[in-house]
């Protein structure tokens, strides 16, 4: 259905399109002519259905199948690297600074001063950018140029991935990628289906089955299938890959084509070989349409700098003008005050970017090679030190707390439940089922035996039902045979049939067999009815081989079920065993069935094709049809499936805690199950008491148990919230809910669907200033990962999808721990602290500047020009200076001890504004002591040895300032700092223009530089010693204690 935006004012008239959709358009004369004619020049005509033809005719041209995913080409690269540098205010400023030396009144030193720095900056990011766009033309051509099979009517030709194109019959071999979206028409094998494997396109690793159609997998011949007379009508690309819509036109009917006869781009053929018709090419296929540039996301550290570099730039543009008034105005002030910004432009610093890029790649190659961290994997290197600053935590449960290896472990029937680890119940349950099926034919006895007969029929048709009512399919992988399902819980139950002795030997296309006691049973697979999100539960309609019954097996979650059984007191039993189950921290199923008879079955059967073969709102047609047999089910039993929990999850949760996160779990499993998950993991301790807000539906009452929390919340208060309540709460009044949930020690949120779990993680950013952190395994925790500040992915057994949609990969949660309390501490103090020393290094130089153009009257040239402008900015500081982030204040085991030490830096103290004044004002102390006392103490020397003095002072007491920051010495750091000192000591020697041999040779030389040196640091140093003694940083504290 189409929907156009109009005023409310508008009446509408229903209309319908020429394919019967409904139409609503206004009454053309309540529109303004102006709106109408913008209606008209604005509208876009809806996407068309395409139409192929089996022998590979088409109508019109489509997009071509080539990979391209460069950013740049041979003729692009320059201009598209410079526009993408320079839309940058902070890099536009610096070229504007630059070219300015080109214009001879602006010219205030040599042109490589100003041009070498930003020359150096742009090579390393242009040699990044090329080197980056360079592997990505690599990784396309190997695939654009990589050959398949193409059938045409009279022979089978190789072509090019790139040179496919929509109409191409496609012949795919095992193990080979699928070049394009196709629809499967023949498989090798004889029941017309074969396995996929998606996990290049969803992240999950289990095989998906595929199946032929029916009409195309009939032919004899390979080639035969282009002679099939028929047309293939698609919808039109979308990105959903869990859905599709079309129909096979044939000469005698139709046949409605669904998700199941499909083959995605870039999913791989698990065994055997296939033909397939291509559909969709390049931009149009499903893998390229919900493709996504890697994460961008900037950090609260990078706002941060960018907010002082504005400070700086006020600053800067404030000296400039204050000087010039103090200099008075004349005809030429505007070329005077230009030249002034350019001569203390070193306060904003050109090196921030380049050295905190080098230094996040440092702290990613750190991340990816520490054992303690399971070497996770750093997808996203620009936000390291983000993890240093996390406030929350939300974290999925199924696979991410659990390990997502399911175990059977109870059975609740309607009348007796069996504890499988026991050994006497489970042999009670094996007894019962074998005598059914010895005695199935047998006539139910009276009196005492007919309650035992009862039960063994139950039990018979629950153990049928479970190895009959899923998705698994045993496949024979190195030699073994082995299940592939969507989900491990129904591997679980297949296999714990299988080991009662109701084995699943086979399944295909047409039917399921089974290896029972009483032999080989087998069952026609009439139709099936997968699991969604929506539906929560799946169904399948099976025919018995050996009675001819019809049988419809329905499972899901027990909201799901409820009211499909048919009698109130089966609804009452089932709602009971749940709850027991869960209170057990058990994963609950509803199991049920009903016969059908055979003349409904055709009804069903007429009704479900015809809604297949539509093209307009098949789902809700086929839902529809759908729930008109899932009614009367009789009631089967629950199982109860235990998740296990991951290695040492309780001692990282504990971890996090003490260390100020707060933790939220957000999972679609029930109140009770999530209840026992958050005692055993101690997301709740014993100190703590769960409030629940679960099943209202009454916006007031439950806006009045969040202003309750609100007021009185704290941390001995652990809330847990619904789905249904959730989303009643997020859809009126979000911010309550969050802000009431920040006041509680932690939040469970159960029965949450993905796009809960998003709502959540984009709340809590929008109505508090906290860094949030999300986790999960798996694709339906993907919207949150992308979503949160940092996004952490765990590579589990429901695929990669999550670990690649991630910032951060870790092989399993126990490793989060050491991630942010260590790796994410040491990022934020080693980033906070070499910002810091730039913004300083920057800004002294100029405040010296500031004090010579004043002490020489007003006078704008340069006091150091040349090398030892450039040198300052490189060889003289910057290894000292980049040491800094070899630097740490504790080791991991006083982190592991006292985790309390996170919370030191967590709210980011280290680069507020506090911060950067007391280095502003250590800049503009030290700036001055060395400009006045050179003077001072060298009153009748000339210009070039003032510069000598000035500058030998600075270098020292930038040494000494790094060496007051080191909290750790090793002997990397101390290399860095006497290498520094030889190198200077050396260009003195070569570097005659800059400074005077005869001076420096001078005893007072260097007992008056010592003197300069010493006043400038010395002070602040023992400032920073007492300051430290009277009121010690908690680091401090912790090594005292020990």
């Amino acid at each position: 259905m189409r929907e156009k935006l109009r005023p409310p004012s508008i009446e509408l008239s229903d209309m319908r399109d020429s394919q019967g959709a409904e139409l609503h358009y206004a009454n053309i004369e309540h529109v303004p002519l102006l709106q109408r004619l913008g209606n008209f020049c604005c509208r876009k005509s809806p996407p068309e259905n395409r139409r192929i033809q089996l022998s590979g005719q088409t109508t019109r041209s489509f997009p071509s199948n080539a990979v391209k995913n460069t950013k740049y080409n041979i003729f692009t690269f320059l201009p598209l690297f410079l526009f993408y540098q320079f839309k940058q205010p902070l890099s536009l400023f610096f070229l504007v600074i630059s070219l300015s030396q080109f214009y001879p009144p602006l010219q205030v030193g040599f042109l490589i001063t100003y041009i070498a720095p930003l020359g150096l900056v742009l090579a390393i990011t242009l040699g990044k950018e090329s080197y980056d766009d360079i592997i990505r033309w690599k990784r396309d051509r190997d695939v654009n140029k990589q050959k398949y099979t193409r059938i045409t009517s009279s022979s089978e030709v190789l072509i090019a991935s790139e040179n496919i194109k929509v109409g191409h019959v496609i012949k795919i071999h095992a193990h080979e990628r699928i070049p394009a979206d196709m629809i499967l028409l023949h498989t090798q094998d004889k029941n017309g289906t074969v396995f996929i494997k998606t996990d290049q396109l969803d992240g999950e690793t289990d095989w998906k089955l595929r199946k032929a159609v029916n009409a195309t997998q009939s032919v004899r011949n390979e080639a035969d299938v282009l002679a099939v007379k028929g047309t293939l009508t698609v919808e039109p690309p979308r990105k959903e890959i869990y859905e599709f819509q079309g129909k096979l036109e044939l000469p005698d009917g139709e046949i409605g084509l669904m998700l199941d006869n499909t083959l995605w781009a870039t999913t791989t053929l698990a065994a055997g070989s296939c033909i397939g018709i291509v559909i969709y090419t390049g931009k149009e296929t499903r893998s390229v349409m919900n493709s996504r540039e890697p994460s961008n996301k900037l950090g609260r550290t990078d706002e941060e700098l960018n907010k002082l570099a504005v400070y700086l730039l006020f600053l800067m543009t404030f000296l400039a003008v204050f000087m010039l008034c103090l200099s008075g105005f004349n005809s030429y002030s505007h070329i005077i005050g230009f030249r002034y910004i350019l001569l203390l432009s070193t306060i904003i610093p050109i090196s921030l970017k380049v050295n905190l890029d080098f230094a996040k790649i440092y702290y990613c190659l750190g991340i990816s090679r520490d054992p303690l961290v399971g070497n996770a994997k750093p997808r996203n290197s620009t936000i390291p030190e983000e993890l240093g600053r996390i406030h929350f935590l939300l974290t999925d449960k199924t696979g991410t707390l659990t390990c997502n290896e399911m175990t059977l472990k109870k059975l609740a029937l309607e009348h007796a439940a069996f504890e499988l680890d026991d050994k006497e119940s489970k042999a009670s349950l094996l007894n019962e089922l074998n005598f059914s099926f010895e005695n199935i034919k047998r006539k139910a006895p009276e009196s005492k035996k007919a309650r035992r007969r009862e039960l063994h029929l139950v039990i018979r048709d629950m153990i049928t039902a479970l190895s009959l009512c899923h998705n698994v399919t045993p496949v024979e992988e190195e030699g073994k045979q082995i299940y592939q399902a969507s989900s491990p819980d129904e591997v679980a139950l297949v296999e714990f049939t299988k080991t009662i002795g109701v084995e699943l030997v086979q399944r295909t296309q047409e039917k399921i067999v089974l290896n029972t006691p009483r032999g080989i049973e087998e069952y026609q697979i009439l139709d099936i009815f997968p699991f969604t999100s929506d539906t929560k539960r799946m169904g399948i309609i099976l025919r018995s081989e050996a009675n001819g019954q019809i049988t419809f097996y329905l499972k899901g979650a027990e909201e799901a079920l409820l009211p499909k059984i048919s009698s109130q007191s089966s609804q009452e039993k089932m709602k009971e065993d749940c709850e027991i189950l869960a209170q057990e921290g058990l994963r609950t199923l509803v199991i049920t069935q009903r016969a059908v008879p055979e003349k409904e079955y055709e009804v069903f059967r007429r009704e479900i094709e015809k809604a297949r073969a539509s093209m307009i709102s098949r789902e809700k047609m086929m839902r529809k049809v759908v729930e008109s047999i899932e009614i009367g089910m009789e009631y089967l039993g629950v199982t109860g499936v235990e998740d296990k929990l991951q290695n040492r999850v309780d001692r990282c949760i504990a971890k996090l805690t003490n260390a100020g996160i707060r933790i939220w779990m957000l999972t679609g499993d029930k109140v009770e199950t999530a209840k026992c998950i958050a005692i055993s993991t101690g997301l709740k301790n014993k100190n703590q008491k769960f409030k629940e807000l679960a099943n209202m539906r009454d916006l007031i009452l439950i806006e009045n148990e969040l202003n309750d929390l609100k007021l009185t919340g704290n941390n001995s208060i652990v809330l847990i919230i619904d789905g249904v309540t959730l989303s009643l709460v997020m859809e009126m009044n979000p911010e309550l809910f969050i802000l009431a949930a920040t006041r509680v020690g932690g939040v469970i949120c159960c029965r949450v669907s993905p796009t809960q779990k998003t709502q959540i993680v984009e709340n809590i950013q929008k109505y508090t200033e906290n860094r949030v952190c999300s986790i999960g395994d798996g694709g339906n925790d993907v919207g949150m990962i992308q979503a949160a500040h940092v996004g952490i992915g765990i590579e589990g057994k429901e695929g990669k999808q999550a670990s690649l949609a991630a910032d951060f990969s870790i092989n399993e949660f126990k490793y989060l721990a050491p991630l942010i309390l260590w790796h994410g501490r040491l990022s934020y103090m080693r980033t906070a602290r070499l910002a810091n020393f730039i913004f300083h290094r920057g800004l002294i130089i100029a405040v010296i500047q500031a004090y010579f153009i004043l002490v020489f009257y007003y006078i704008a040239i340069p006091i150091y020009n040349g090398y030892l402008m450039l040198g300052y900015a490189t060889i003289f500081t910057c290894l000292p200076v980049f040491s800094l982030v070899l630097d740490k204040d504790v080791n991991y085991k006083t982190i592991r001890k006292f985790p309390i030490l996170y919370q030191t830096l967590q709210l980011g103290r280290d680069l507020n504004e506090t911060r950067f004044l007391l280095w502003i004002w250590k800049s503009l102390y030290q700036g001055s002591v060395i400009i006045l006392m050179a003077l001072s103490l060298f009153p009748e020397d000339n210009f070039v040895n003032l510069v000598a003095i000035t500058f030998s002072a600075l270098i020292l007491t930038e040494l000494l300032n790094v060496a007051t920051e080191i909290d750790t010495w090793n002997k990397w750091i101390v290399v860095s700092e006497l290498s520094t000192l030889v190198v200077y000591l050396i260009c003195i020697c070569l570097l005659k223009n800059y400074f005077n041999l005869e001076l420096i040779i001078r005893a007072d030389f260097f007992w008056k530089i010592l003197a300069i040196t010493a006043v400038s640091w010395v002070p602040l140093h023992i400032i920073k010693i007492v300051f430290e003694k009277i009121n010690p940083p908690t680091s401090k504290k912790v090594k005292q204690s020990k």
